[in-house]
């Protein structure tokens, strides 16, 4: 699943990561740099003021006035070391010991850097070439920068957890904000569930600007598809209504006819009364389209029990739920199922209806919905029979087999389960199971 935390403080990652190695990269070539810079000078520092100590005596020979030079050059292997050539003399600091080495050869005014491994040692060299005294004297100055380098690597090691803490630290304070940044929309869910079971608008100050526009999209379909569907079932009973003065017309026509076409043609009559009939009070029991609100039972179930008891007024019905039970649920469709399992049952009954509705948590979880009559039941054929489209169990009652079809239909999109059985009243009882979304 997509989530915009993660990819922010994804992507934060690793832009701090790819900043902070070419950071780390360009500081440990500068300090290379500035380091090899710093020593440079000061061998070139060192080797002018072993020019300036080099004297040439009368007898042709060259040499360096000791106490000229730093005590540091005197020390065998002490990581400075120099070395002169004037033609075949070659004068050498103590602190080479036994090294050997080998002088670049360079022209007057010329100069020479280069680094080189010997041992454990690390050396930078530096060589110059210059005239004194009418004669070329090359010049060749070391020093160990190994300490130097440990050093570098102590202040990259701690640069570098100086790095990872920045970085674990900006992401720390990224979630920080981003939490507190979305801190609205985490109360989006509990504003959308209020939408759905209470039909309780969005307040725009309760949602950020930028998402602003998608709520106003999403209420505007949803009071279209209300609208629309509100619309079809308007047309609908608009339609039934309508057709009655035809078909009383027709009633009368067939008045007229032979016996044998007249009962044919009121069976027919029959028929389509039954489905306009149906369908008005289809209309009644739904009401309002609200599509995609959950059912409330405190705010739905009492209309639905008082309209029919207006169409059935000899009838009691008698509910049990625990208060403020909601069934997360399309409204329209848990509406239309109870009403027509509440209107077969009031149908057949004498007097007493029972609607027993409650969560069930073992050993499925769901919402177990039970009614039941005391009419005179039906037999146990007729129990494989009666959600079959079209069948009528009893011919003499009013009402129509289409509508257990329907109810059948709404419990298979969700997944659930209808049942008939005999009610200890005497008689039918009708079980729905539905199973609690995912």
């Amino acid at each position: 699943m997509y989530s915009l935390k993660g990819y922010l403080t994804r992507n934060l990652l690793i832009t701090l990561s790819v900043a902070m190695v070419l950071l780390l990269a360009f500081l440990y070539h500068g300090i290379q740099v500035l380091t090899q810079d710093f020593v440079a000078s000061r061998l070139q520092h060192d080797a002018d003021s072993l020019i300036a100590a080099l004297k040439h005596d009368p007898n042709g020979t060259w040499t360096l006035s000791s106490d000229r030079l730093p005590n540091v050059y005197h020390r065998v292997n002490s990581g400075h070391y120099f070395a002169i050539q004037i033609g075949a003399q070659t004068l050498r600091s103590r602190s080479l010991f036994d090294h050997t080495i080998t002088l670049p050869t360079l022209g007057a005014g010329e100069q020479d850097q280069a680094t080189l491994f010997v041992g454990q040692e690390h050396w930078l060299m530096f060589s110059q070439a210059v005239i004194k005294d009418e004669q070329l004297v090359t010049l060749w100055v070391s020093e160990d920068i190994s300490t130097l380098e440990q050093t570098q690597v102590a202040f990259l090691t701690f640069a570098c957890a100086a790095v990872l803490f920045t970085i674990l630290f900006l992401l720390f304070a990224q979630y920080q904000l981003l939490k507190r940044g979305f801190k609205p929309l985490e109360q989006m869910p509990e504003a959308i569930r209020q939408m759905r079971i209470q039909g309780h608008d969005i307040k725009p100050d309760q949602v950020p600007s930028e998402i602003l526009p998608l709520i106003d999209e999403i209420d505007r379909l949803v009071n279209q598809l209300g609208q629309r569907v509100q619309r079809s079932r308007n047309a609908l009973g608009n339609l039934a209504h309508e057709m009655k003065r035809p078909l009383q017309h027709l009633q009368s026509y067939l008045e007229n006819l032979p016996p044998e076409q007249q009962r044919e043609g009121c069976n027919v009559l029959a028929n389509l009364h039954h489905i306009i009939e149906r369908e008005l009070k289809r209309t009644k029991i739904v009401g309002l389209s609200t599509p995609g609100r959950y059912t409330v039972l405190d705010d739905d179930l009492a209309p639905l029990i008082q309209v029919m008891q207006r169409i059935y007024p000899g009838r009691t019905i008698q509910s049990q739920y625990h208060r403020h039970l909601v069934l997360p649920f399309d409204r329209d469709d848990i509406l239309e199922l109870l009403g027509n399992l509440l209107d077969n049952a009031c149908k057949h009954a004498r007097k007493h209806i029972e609607l027993h509705i409650e969560q069930q948590h073992h050993p499925r979880q769901g919402f177990s919905i039970s009614i039941r009559d005391d009419g005179d039941g039906v037999s146990d054929a007729a129990l494989t029979l009666i959600i079959e489209r079209g069948i009528r169990l009893d011919e003499s009652i009013q009402g129509h087999g289409l509508g257990l079809s329907i109810c059948k239909d709404i419990v298979d999109s969700y997944q659930g389960e209808l049942s008939f059985s005999r009610a200890k009243l005497g008689g039918l009882a009708a079980q729905v199971f539905l199973p609690a979304p995912r």
